[in-house]
Parts: C-alpha cells; structure tokens; sequence
C-alpha cells in the first residue's frame, strides 16, 4: 500500500515539474507562442482621435528585425490604409535608418493631391483603418500570424478652426484688458509719486495730530510702498524740479536794451505844448521892454534933428529975402 501511495506520488510530481517547464518556456519564448513576431504597439494609438489631415503617419513597433534587407522587400507591402467606405488611400511606408530602430516601420499616408503643387489631405472627420498585415515577417523567420488593425479618426477641421478663432479673440480681449489695467495701475501709482512728492509733513503732521518726526516717517514708508509699485508696473517717479537760479544761464540770449541819447536840455515847446514857464514869461517882458525902451530912444533922436534942420532952413530963407 504504501509503495502503490509513493509511485502515484512521484507520478503527481512529474506531471507538475513538466507542466511547470512547459509553463517556463511558454513565458520565456511569447515569440514562438505567437508566431515568433509580437506587435508592440502604435503611434498613434488605435483609436486616436482629432488626427490632423495633412502629413499623416502611424509609427509601427515590433520585437523583431522588420527592417532587414532580406525581408524588407515584402514587408513593405504589408499595409493596406481605407477610409470608412472601404476606400483604399495610397501609403509610403519608410524602414527605420538609425541604430536600434530595426523593429520601426513609419507608414505615411499618400492621398492624391486635390490640385498640383499642393500636398494630399485625408478626408476631414472621417475614420481610417490601418491593416498590417499578418504576413509580415522578421529576418529571423518569425511572423505575425495575423492580421492587425490600427484605427484614428482625423480632425474637424472647420470646427477646429472656429474654435482657434474664439481662443485667439479671448486672447486679444484678454491682452487688452490686461494692458488697461497696468497703464490704470501705472498711472495712480505715478499720481501718488507726485503727490508724495511734494506732501508736507507739517501739514500732515497738523491734519493726523502727529509728530513732524512721525509725520515724515510716514511719509517716507508711503514712498518706499510707491517705489515698489512703480516698479511692478515700469512706471516712473517724478524728476524733481529745479531750483531758479539768479545767475543768467550761458546759453541764454541777451536782449540789448534801445537807449536814447540826449544831448542837452530842450525847450517844452518842441514838444508841441504851449505852456510858458515863469522864467521863460519874465525873460519875455524883459526882452519887450528893452525893446521899447530903444524904440522910444530912437524916436527921441529922429524928432530932435527934425527941428534943428527946420530951424537952419527958416533963418537961411528969412536971410535970402532980405
């Protein structure tokens, strides 16, 4: 009984040790459990979504060398790309150049151009299927076994577009009023740097009932807080004023002055007024009256030679008639 127990025992174990190397293996090898080539995965991913219609391309990743020359020539023609009705779109797909990226595949989509010189564009909020092909090989021998989809769907562009309209013209608005702030901010800020300016700490001191001390501290505090502001905002304290000076400045031009230049002293007359002064009047009656005196002296001496000629004449005829 108890060697029949052990042989049914070591039967179990055995069965268990090759079901657990088996297990290994399985796990060790998932390339030779699913056809010696895995699919690791997309850029974008299968069921992407706003996929913008020009220059698309899906990155393809594998864990084996999909890229070599021996087998490149057929794995270049594992993809097949269709829109929603089945219809089929022209692809490129491009082989990974750089180290390490032997399991890369960029398969590019080719839509025919709408016009010449302009670039393919996918059909706008449509879904597209990417079919790789389970055909597809690595140079080690290994294949995919089937095939596999990758699915993305492309943008709305006109929704897209409004949307950039709304989010470009909350922006400016926003700009705007931001800008309105800031010079409204700078503006009160360079107010109040004026008029910190030019406070009087003894009035100050007179309105708070205060100190001129604390009055002038006060006054020193606002204007540190001001400076700070002034600086947050790239505004500007007051330039203090300058003081007048007496002295004349150099570059200042010198008016001349008109000077008249009189010679001596003149007669009111010349001005055209007719008004005698008393010394000029008593130099007048002075003047008359010498004038009559000599006139008078002149008649004096006429008459008195009138009478002695007559008298000559009378006794010279009185003689003659004799």
């Amino acid at each position: 009984m108890i060697k029949s127990k052990m042989k049914k025992l070591a039967r179990i174990l055995g069965v268990a040790c090759v079901l657990a190397v088996a297990l290994t293996l399985a796990l060790a090898m998932p390339a030779f459990a699913a056809g010696g080539l895995n699919f690791l995965g997309s850029t974008p991913e299968s069921g992407s979504e706003n996929i913008p219609v020009e220059n698309v391309g899906v990155k393809l990743f594998f864990d084996g060398n999909v890229t070599d020359a021996s087998v490149w020539e057929n794995n270049s023609r594992s993809f097949k790309l269709t829109d929603s009705g089945g219809r089929i779109v022209d692809n490129i797909a491009y082989a990974g150049q750089k180290a390490g990226e032997e399991g890369y595949i960029l398969v590019l989509a080719d839509p025919t151009p709408a016009s010449e010189n302009m670039p393919g564009q996918l059909e706008q909020k449509t879904e597209y299927t990417l079919t790789i092909s389970g055909e597809l090989m690595s140079k080690e021998g290994g294949k995919l076994g089937s095939d596999i989809v990758v699915m993305f769907e492309t943008m709305d562009v006109a929704a897209n577009s409004q949307l950039s309209m709304i989010i470009m013209v909350v922006m400016m608005v926003g700009a705007i009023v931001l800008m309105v702030i800031t010079n409204w901010r700078k503006m009160k800020a360079e107010a109040e740097a004026a008029a910190l300016a030019k406070a009087n700490p003894y009035r100050l001191a007179k309105d708070k009932d205060i100190s001129v001390d604390e009055a002038k501290e006060l006054i020193e505090k606002a204007k540190e807080k001001n400076k700070k502001q002034l600086e947050k905002v790239g505004g500007k304290a007051p330039e203090p004023e300058e003081k007048k000076s007496a002295a004349p400045r150099l570059d200042a031009k010198k008016k001349k002055k008109k000077t008249h230049k009189v010679g001596g002293p003149r007669p009111v007359s010349e001005g055209g007024s007719g008004y005698k002064t008393g010394r000029k009047a008593a130099k007048e009656r002075k003047a008359r009256a010498e004038a009559a005196k000599k006139a008078a002296a002149a008649q004096h001496k006429t008459g008195g030679g009138g009478s002695a000629g007559g008298g000559k004449k009378g006794s010279k005829g009185k003689g003659k008639k004799k």
